[in-house]
């Protein structure tokens, strides 16, 4: 991914339910949780699947954990 694609998806993340910060190419937080995940080792679709992975990992555990 390049920068302004980082900077395009911090921007339409909070749509989805994702509220990310970078610096550069460096996703530094996700929904306020401090991460180094550098997207320059990801192409645009690869790093949309696996925030969709974080989602869903996110979705069970709340399920698992609801009474």
């Amino acid at each position: 991914m390049d920068e302004a694609q980082v900077a395009r998806l911090c921007e339409i993340a909070p749509k989805y339910g994702l509220h990310l910060e970078h610096q550069g190419l460096i996703i530094t937080k996700i929904n306020d949780q401090a991460t180094t995940f550098d997207t320059a080792s990801y192409m645009p679709d690869q790093f949309i699947d696996l925030l969709s992975k974080i989602i869903a990992t996110n979705m069970k555990a709340d399920l698992w954990q609801w009474q």
